[in-house]
């Protein structure tokens, strides 16, 4: 059903990865509502998933995002664990919830 992968970045050469991609997804480890696996970070894009080779990513921070609600009656926000990859297009956000999460995903990333 959801299997349609967009590269997030521009493919270098002409290298065709969608069918290997298909068995590291399949593989891959779910951290909330993003998918790690050996060769590329997986971010959902609607009905379809885009890809980051892990050999794209430059470098990988932590830092913090803010989670809030608008209710009008009692407005909130709390603050939330993220992981940011830098990589040749620019930066991609991984926002999570949870700080044991955010630690899992960083391992897996920082995996060789």
């Amino acid at each position: 059903m959801f299997n349609k992968m967009i590269p997030l970045l521009p493919p270098n050469g002409n290298r065709d990865l969608t069918c290997d991609l298909k068995g590291d997804f399949k593989n891959s480890v779910r951290v909330e509502k993003f998918r790690i696996g050996e060769k590329a970070v997986y971010i959902p894009a609607g009905f379809s998933w885009k890809y980051l080779l892990k050999e794209d990513i430059l470098s990988v921070r932590k830092c913090k995002w803010l989670i809030r609600s608008e209710n009008g009656v009692a407005p909130w926000a709390m603050e939330a664990p993220a992981l940011r990859l830098a990589h040749a297009g620019g930066e991609t956000i991984l926002e999570l919830e949870k700080e044991k999460n955010a630690q899992k995903a960083l391992a897996l990333i920082n995996r060789p």
